[in-house]
């Protein structure tokens, strides 16, 4: 039998990509090799706006404009060779490679081209929960590694520019929008698309799924229901993000977590259903309505 693919987990910041990264490579049965999502692997360095080889050769070429877009066309054979020769030096018997990396998240048609084996793993967010998570990265946050670079904060859908605005919550709104209609619009090439509150539900499932799907030993170990915080744009919540507790608490559990007083406040009624309208279709394609 040959060694599995990796598997590629992929989805827009704040929807439960790290979570699911850190069930997965927290079993016997699977590696995560790389740090800072892998930015020597893929070209995201700097992330947001790229220069290195391969990703930020396109980004450059194209000034920008495609956002973090890559297509088939892209999966030159330069391209094919450095990422299988590099994930080629990261392998290990017995143990299935998982990489995370957001900026994939509009690429699938890329990826699928470059790494045919690769089992592709989407998480999706109900748009409330995650935009108010990304408009956290858009105020005075001591608690940001990253902050906005010409306004934008995350994952560049093609034609980014035309969505800035000075209203942080609508621009959050139609980046999940465009970023997850992007993802549907590659569905067919996803192997599985997660919803954060059922893998949240029933993580030690969705872990087993994918360890039977690529080969890997069910794991043995018991993983409980975590609580998946989605309320915070009805109640307010804490600037520091859920990553920075882990790394200080080794929990993934967030319930009664221990985090900084900085809030964001919630969400008004106006401005929740500003982003129901703007993500109403796309999230009903994704069934996240």
């Amino acid at each position: 039998m040959s060694d599995p693919g990796p598997v590629l987990v992929i989805g827009l910041q704040k929807s439960g990509t790290s979570l699911l990264l850190r069930l997965l490579s927290g079993t016997k049965a699977f590696r995560n090799p790389v740090k800072f999502e892998g930015k020597e692997l893929w070209g995201d360095d700097p992330p947001f706006a790229p220069e290195a080889f391969p990703a930020g050769t396109f980004y450059q070429r194209h000034g920008g404009e495609r956002g973090h877009e890559l297509g088939a066309a892209e999966a030159t054979p330069e391209v094919v060779e450095h990422l299988r020769s590099e994930l080629a030096t990261m392998a290990r018997p017995d143990k299935v490679l998982v990489l995370k990396n957001p900026y994939n998240t509009v690429r699938v048609p890329w990826l699928r081209a470059a790494l045919p084996d690769a089992h592709i793993v989407a998480v999706v967010r109900r748009p409330l929960p995650n935009v108010f998570s990304l408009v956290k990265k858009h105020a005075e946050n001591p608690h940001v590694h990253r902050g906005p670079e010409e306004g934008w904060w995350g994952v560049k859908p093609a034609g980014w520019r035309a969505l800035l605005g000075d209203d942080k919550v609508e621009q959050a709104a139609r980046q999940w929008d465009a970023v997850n209609a992007k993802l549907l619009a590659d569905r067919d090439q996803l192997d599985r698309l997660i919803a954060y509150h059922e893998l949240c539900a029933d993580p030690e499932g969705f872990v087993s799924q994918i360890a039977r799907a690529t080969g890997g030993d069910v794991p043995e170990q018991d993983f409980p229901p975590l609580a998946a915080q989605d309320d915070e744009y009805e109640r307010g919540g804490p600037l520091e993000s859920a990553n920075k507790v882990f790394k200080r608490s080794g929990s993934l559990d967030l319930e009664g977590a221990e985090r900084a007083s900085e809030r964001l406040e919630p969400f008004g009624e106006a401005q929740r259903e500003r982003v129901l309208e703007i993500c109403a279709a796309t999230a009903a394609g994704l069934g996240l309505d």
